[in-house]
C-alpha cells in the first residue's frame, strides 16, 4: 500500500513536469490517442506498486528515477523550437538542449524497459 501511494505521487509530479513545457507532442499523444498512452505509460507502474512484493521495491525505485529523469529531460516540440521542463527557451535550443534531450530520450526508453522488467517479475511471481 505505501509503495502504491508512492508511485501515484511519482506519476503526478511527472505528469506536472511534463505539463510545464506542454507541446505539440504532448498534446498529439494524450488528445490523438484518447488518453490511452498515459495509461500504458504510467499504469503498470501504479498497478506495480500497489501488487508488487517487497523484493520487487528497488526495480520500482530504479522506475521512478528513470521516469522524472525522463519527465524533466525529454524535449517536446512547440511552435518556436523545443521545449524541455529543466532548460530555459533558449538554452533549450542549443547543443545543450540537444544533449539533454538524448538523455531523457535515453531515460525514456530505459524505463519502458523497467516496466518490463517489472511485468515479467510480477508475472513469475
Amino acid at each position: 500500500m505505501i509503495m502504491g501511494s508512492v508511485q501515484l505521487v511519482v506519476v503526478a509530479f511527472a505528469v506536472l513536469a511534463r505539463w510545464t513545457s506542454a507541446g505539440w507532442f504532448l498534446l498529439l499523444s494524450v488528445l490523438g490517442t484518447l488518453g490511452l498512452a498515459p495509461l500504458i505509460l504510467f499504469g503498470p507502474l501504479i498497478y506495480a506498486g500497489f501488487r508488487a512484493p517487497h523484493a520487487a521495491w528497488p526495480l520500482l525505485v530504479f522506475a521512478d528515477v528513470l521516469l522524472l529523469t525522463t519527465a524533466l529531460t525529454l524535449a517536446d516540440g512547440g511552435d518556436n523550437g523545443m521545449l524541455i521542463p529543466i532548460l530555459d527557451d533558449q538554452k533549450a535550443n542549443s547543443r545543450t538542449g540537444e544533449l539533454v534531450h538524448r538523455i531523457g530520450t535515453l531515460t525514456g526508453a530505459s524505463y519502458l524497459l523497467s516496466l518490463v522488467a517489472l511485468a515479467v517479475w510480477m508475472l513469475a511471481a
